[in-house]
């Protein structure tokens, strides 16, 4: 089951949905400091963690102005896009798949979009982070999405894409969420993918 809600704050039933949930999607503004504003939501987001549930995080949703969130951030997401340093840029580019045998990426190649990207990512020190899609940014080969096996058991996965919501209109981008959300519930994934057409009645598995 399902359970779409707005995240506004105050957000007093977040702790009791989040820890009746499997998995969690969050798609936020200034997601690090929305998970840590309320020392109850932060807990219960570390009680779904700790019980190995899934954690997936577009956009805003990994990011934070202050940098006293970030480490909070890297302890459930595993990334963040945090602080004073952190950088961002809306650019055409190619989406390359760096991970083409993860489970994430099945059915998937790379793809051109258009989009804002957050990029110079801060990463946990912590084992298990793998990059699964970068875009070349000034040069540099930039991690946009990761996937990351939690060392205390579950999954996240992170997405610094999506800032325009007309990109939900390209299959990748919705094959990718869709899978990420799967993958981090510890759901199978088809070999070769997810069909994710629109006008499909419902999402179906090849």
């Amino acid at each position: 089951m399902v359970t779409s809600v707005r995240g506004d704050e105050p957000w007093g039933q977040g702790p009791e949905l989040i820890d009746r949930a499997d998995g969690v999607v969050l798609f936020v503004s200034e997601g690090a400091k929305w998970m840590q504003r309320s020392p109850q939501r932060f807990a219960a987001l570390k009680r779904l963690a700790a019980r190995g549930g899934g954690i997936v995080v577009l956009h805003w949703g990994i990011g934070t102005k202050d940098a006293k969130y970030i480490d909070g951030c890297l302890e459930l997401v595993g990334g963040c896009h945090g602080g004073p340093d952190r950088k961002y840029k809306v650019l055409p580019a190619e989406a390359k798949i760096v991970s083409p045998d993860h489970p994430v990426a099945a059915g998937l190649a790379d793809f051109k979009v258009r989009d804002e990207f957050y990029y110079k990512l801060k990463f946990t020190k912590a084992a298990g982070v793998r990059p699964l899609l970068r875009v070349a940014i000034d040069g540099q080969d930039e991690t946009v999405a990761w996937v990351w096996d939690r060392p205390g058991g579950g999954r996240s996965f992170g997405f610094s894409g999506l800032h325009f919501h007309d990109n939900w209109r390209l299959p990748e981008y919705r094959r990718l969420v869709t899978q990420a959300t799967l993958w981090t519930l510890g759901l199978p994934i088809p070999k070769g993918g997810v069909r994710v057409n629109i006008g499909e009645k419902d999402l179906q598995l090849k």
